[in-house]
Parts: structure tokens; sequence; C-alpha cells
């Protein structure tokens, strides 16, 4: 759910679709550096492991951690690299609830909505219960 919403910000942002499997085969720069964009932000705001993160495109936790190891090196050289990075980390900050938030988040984001839509069903099968007995 948080991963899909975070592959449509990037989409829309760079107009690079993570779900296409040409993208994420290539190996052209603005590719990798997108799928750096994606592994990076998942990184630093979710609690999802490098291998979770990685299977969701294919890829081994390796070849995120080291785009991830990377990242920070290709922002500091390529200034319209770092602000298509920092709008998407805006945009992705917005939709989680995040303002200014610093360092990881202390839950799992994607968890908290699955969660959430258990405990929805659950009251709504109550609702008709109780609505039955009156």
């Amino acid at each position: 759910m948080i991963k899909n919403k975070l592959k449509v910000i990037i989409h829309r942002n760079t107009s690079i679709d993570l779900k296409d499997l040409e993208t994420i085969k290539s190996r052209k720069r603005e590719f990798v550096e997108t799928r750096g964009i994606y592994y990076k932000i998942l990184k630093d705001y979710t609690k999802f492991s490098l291998v979770h993160i990685g299977k969701d495109l294919g890829k081994s936790h390796a070849t995120v951690l080291h785009a991830i190891r990377n990242f920070d090196y290709w922002v500091k050289y390529d200034k319209t690299l770092e602000q298509r990075y920092k709008k998407i980390l805006k945009e992705f900050k917005e939709y989680v609830g995040i303002d200014k938030l610093e360092g990881n988040l202390t839950y799992n984001i994607e968890e908290l909505m699955d969660n959430y839509v258990k405990l929805k069903k659950q009251y709504e099968k109550l609702k008709e219960k109780i609505s039955e007995n009156v």
C-alpha cells in the first residue's frame, strides 16, 4: 500500500514507472537513480528491511544497500536529482503525515494501515450485530 503510493508519487514527478518491468531492469542512469530514490525513502522512513524493499522491485538486499550507500554521493553532485528527491520526499511525507520528523518512523505504516482496515471491518460487523439486537 505505502510502497505503491510512493511509486505513484515517483511516477508523477519523474514520468518513470517503477511498476514497469523494463524500467526495473534498466541500467540507464535515470532509472537507477529513480530506484535509488525509492530505496532511500523506504529505508529512511519505514521499518521495511532491505530484503523487503528490494523484493518489491525484484532486486536483492545487496542492490538496495549499494544504491542507498551511493545515493548521497549522487545527490551531492547532481542538483537536479537532489531537487527531484526533495520534491518526492516532501509529497511522500505529506501523504503519510510526517511533517518535520527526524529519523525513522517508530512504527510500520503499512502494518498500521492493514490493522486499520481490519478494525474497520470488525467495527462494521459489531455495528450490524447491535442493530440486529435492537
